[in-house]
């Protein structure tokens, strides 16, 4: 795989992140990244001889250095090439630049649980860049532990998908390691018949079965009017490893961005959730 951006805070929270995105680096034979961003400093009227390019060389040397010791801290368990990369002007464009310029596969953030639900996603970092749908995110949930993936959950609800390279970190991420992709169909028999099950394949589910032919892959379909919590169900019976969603196709993607009763379903993801490119 390409390489892997895993952004850091140094809460504990993205250290988990972190030391996920480093055993599935290690796994998947990719590079890694670590990545922190600071905020540019403006300096106060009554502090006249601040200078704050100073302050930002100071603050940078001394964060590269605490991303080093998180390198250091990796290499004793993974045998992986990391790079360590600080910046500082606006967050969302100046990972979207590392990640063009690095060619990077993946972005892996941490998410936050059940005891900061209010911040779990809204507000956050990962809803920022969920919203922009510029990259594709890894959120690892707190506690999570990187296993080898077997089986990828990915809800599809028959909405045409604009790019084949939408769905290129999915791929990449099934092949790597020979994951099965299940693609889900939610439907509810008075409020979406036409997803129903029938002899004969939609034309959207036809277009991505030609997009998944290089993976392992097959579809199924649930009757279950709580899409949310359908999709969660299905995760647990199926024993998925990570969920794949893309933003603004599914309705539980829409709904964790803009409805506040969702927030509990958010954290209550138990595997990372892999949110792809807005098409």
């Amino acid at each position: 795989m390409k390489p892997i951006i895993a952004c850091t805070d140094f809460s504990t929270t993205a250290n988990n992140a972190v030391h996920y995105a480093a055993a599935l680096a290690s796994a998947s034979n990719a590079p890694l990244i670590l990545y922190h961003h600071f905020d540019y400093p403006i300096p106060a009227a009554d502090f006249p001889g601040f200078n704050p390019a100073v302050f930002v060389d100071d603050a940078a040397a001394g964060l590269e250095a605490r991303l080093k010791d998180i390198k250091r801290e990796l290499l004793r368990t993974h045998e992986i090439e990391i790079e360590c990369i600080v910046r500082t002007f606006d967050l969302q464009i100046d990972l979207e630049t590392v990640f063009k310029d690095e060619q990077a596969s993946l972005v892996v953030l941490g998410l936050q649980g059940q005891s900061a639900v209010l911040n779990a996603l809204f507000g956050s970092v990962a809803a920022k860049a969920i919203r922009r749908g510029k990259l594709p995110l890894l959120l690892v949930p707190e506690g999570a532990v990187f296993h080898s993936l077997k089986k990828i959950l990915f809800p599809f609800d028959d909405q045409e998908i604009a790019s084949a390279a939408i769905l290129q970190p999915l791929c990449d991420l099934a092949i790597s390691f020979d994951a099965y992709i299940e693609v889900l169909t939610l439907f509810d028999l008075e409020k979406t018949p036409a997803l129903a099950p029938n002899s004969k394949m939609s034309a959207p589910k036809s277009a991505l079965d030609a997009l998944l032919s290089d993976t392992r892959h097959g579809f199924s379909y649930e009757n279950e009017a709580a899409i949310t919590n359908g999709i969660l169900y299905e995760a647990a019976r199926s024993s998925a490893d990570i969920v794949a969603m893309i933003p603004r196709q599914h309705s539980f993607l829409s709904g964790l961005l803009n409805q506040s009763n969702t927030q509990r379903i958010a954290a209550a993801i138990p595997v990372p959730l892999l949110v792809l490119e807005i098409p």
